[in-house]
């Protein structure tokens, strides 16, 4: 799933000028409204995905996301305009819900005192395909052109889907029959899971707002477009190493010491080496605080998903976790549109250094909510 994704959205930029032939006053525009459309809709649907899933099959949910969204890549490939490019990503967001069914799955089949370590390596295999997403995207369109990246994502989806179906349990799920409000809004009243609802949008602007922007400002950094997607990619992907690496460990961690002071330790470290991302002045410094960055940010969101998880109750977690989708969804629309405007007026440095710096209000709010819970 993840490696589908990271194939093609660092790019974006790219497909836009080079295969869809937008005019570069008009890069900046475009790429945000393509990027952040998908997230409008899939965040917006998350929730009726989610109490689908808790009253059908969590199952069922994540084989109509897959099915869908390799329908939707394919069709990004085929598209020759840039509003044929935002009909497939309208598309796509319409078919979203795979992560959160995912989430659900993993959330009510562990036992609680191994979420921390089965969300770390949730993420851990998440972060495989986003280490290999934009490398493998970046070769392929660099060698084939960059709508291959698209079809070889659609396939790749394909292939999730039938590993779905044969080897994903769902285990003893009881469809809910009574009748019942769809949406259960009294389980957003407790005010951790409004605080992990709120973190996950604050969360995900941080880290996508970059990605509009991201292969720019790297040509801006080496004077060039020379081979950009090969070089965006192995910069953009260099964090999942770390990432890749520190996620179960940081699991682990919040199991056995708590998972908001885990929490709050990676927001400040992150905000600190994202914003420090400006400083380099080159694209080998700018890969070593990438790689850096991927340490604290692995902490972020498996912590939140834990919390989660242990707060909500076993028949609301497809909600719950819709709920997440949602908020995380705005967070990633809201970004990158807001990045792409910003970069525009302020330049990518700005935009790179206040990505970072916007997680540190959230931490003092944090901080000021649970000071009994940390001490």
């Amino acid at each position: 799933m993840e490696l589908s994704f990271t194939m093609v959205t660092p790019f974006l930029p790219l497909y836009l000028v080079q295969d869809l032939k937008v005019a570069p006053d008009d890069v900046n525009l475009w790429s945000g409204a393509v990027f952040s459309v998908t997230f409008f809709i899939s965040g917006l649907l998350g929730p009726v995905w989610g109490v689908i899933a808790d009253r059908k099959s969590r199952k069922l949910m994540a084989l109509r996301a897959s099915v869908c969204l390799a329908i939707s890549y394919t069709l990004c490939g085929l598209v020759s305009t840039v509003e044929g490019l935002f009909a497939a990503r309208v598309f796509q967001g319409l078919s979203a819900g795979l992560y959160p069914a995912l989430l659900a799955l993993v959330a009510t089949t562990m036992p609680n005192n191994k979420i921390g370590l089965s969300m770390g390596l949730l993420q851990g295999g998440m972060t495989i395909g986003g280490i290999g997403g934009p490398f493998i995207g970046g070769v392929l369109s660099t060698q084939f052109g960059m709508r291959n990246s698209f079809y070889i994502a659609g396939v790749a989806l394909a292939i999730i889907t039938v590993l779905i179906f044969f080897y994903c349990k769902e285990g003893k799920h009881e469809p809910i029959k009574e009748k019942k409000p769809f949406f259960d809004f009294s389980v957003l009243k407790s005010p951790a899971i409004m605080q992990m609802l709120i973190g996950s949008a604050v969360i995900y602007a941080a880290l996508f707002s970059l990605q509009p922007i991201f292969p720019l400002y790297i040509a801006e950094l080496q004077g060039s477009m020379d081979n950009i997607t090969l070089v965006a990619g192995t910069v953009f992907s260099i964090s999942g190493i770390s990432v890749m690496i520190a996620s179960p460990l940081l699991g682990a961690a919040g199991q056995k010491f708590g998972f908001m002071k885990v929490l709050l330790i990676c927001l400040v470290l992150s905000a600190a080496v994202i914003a420090l991302q400006v400083v380099p002045d080159s694209v080998e410094g700018l890969t070593f605080w990438r790689f850096l960055g991927g340490f604290a940010v692995a902490g972020l969101i498996p912590t939140v998903n834990a919390i989660l998880s242990q707060v909500c109750p076993p028949e609301e977690k497809g909600q719950i976790y819709g709920f997440n989708f949602l908020t995380g969804h705005v967070g990633m629309a809201l970004g990158p549109l807001i990045a792409a405007w910003a970069a525009g007026v302020c330049g990518y440095a700005f935009v790179i250094a206040a990505s970072g710096l916007i997680l540190l209000p959230y931490a003092a709010w944090l901080i000021l909510c649970n000071r009994k819970a940390i001490k």
